[in-house]
């Protein structure tokens, strides 16, 4: 007796799902970045040494070095200056903020806090910094201010990176523009007007205590 063959069934045959990458998995792009991100972060540090060389801050600066290297590349790549009291920072450098967002040139300008943000905005002191520094920015760009309550923040100039890729030499032509804007704070007497009236806030005990770092 022969018996029949199994018939193959009409119904089209469903394919395992393939399982889906974690959220946490380490995907090509990944590895890819951690072998350009050495090269791009030394890349930036010429940047910021051809900005160095156009521009010294003036011996008399309030401000010093927080570090002599450049940042820590979580949110942002470059150098940060304090005053003596840790009032006042100055920023120069590449930044992309905690969102990732496409990565700016930045010169930036932050309290230590938001009650002194909040203080120094309350009397329109960024906003008249911002225009001071403006009126001896040479570049095409100008100073923005930052109007947000809740952020440190206070005033400073961006350029897209992908500004200057029309440039014949993008990365000088960068750097210029970062020593253009921290020479525009110093030579303005932008940054020096700020920090004083910072530091008569402080000392005349308008919102209490201001502990360095504290918002």
């Amino acid at each position: 007796m022969i018996e029949p063959s199994p018939q193959k069934s009409s119904e089209p045959q469903r394919s395992t799902p393939a399982k889906q990458l974690s959220e946490d998995a380490i995907v090509l792009e990944d590895l890819a970045s951690v072998i350009r991100i050495p090269n791009l972060f030394r890349r930036v540090r010429c940047v910021l040494d051809r900005a160095f060389a156009v521009y010294h801050l003036p011996e008399d600066s309030p401000f010093a070095l927080t570090s002599t290297t450049p940042g820590n590349g979580e949110t942002d790549l470059g150098y940060r200056w304090m005053d003596g009291q840790g009032l006042i920072q100055l920023f120069l450098g590449m930044a992309w903020g905690k969102e990732g967002h496409d990565p700016i040139w930045e010169v930036r300008v932050e309290a230590n806090s938001t009650d002194l943000a909040t203080h120094l905005r309350a009397g329109h002191w960024h906003r008249l910094a911002a225009r001071r520094a403006d009126s001896r920015f040479s570049e095409w760009d100008r100073f923005w201010q930052e109007d947000d309550p809740s952020a440190t923040l206070l005033f400073g100039a961006s350029a897209a990176v992908t500004r200057f890729f029309e440039e014949e030499d993008p990365e000088r032509m960068a750097a210029d523009y970062l020593a253009a804007a921290l020479y525009s704070l110093h030579a303005s007497g932008a940054v020096t007007a700020i920090l004083e009236v910072a530091r008569e806030a402080v000392g005349g005990g308008h919102f209490g205590n201001v502990a360095p770092g504290h918002g």
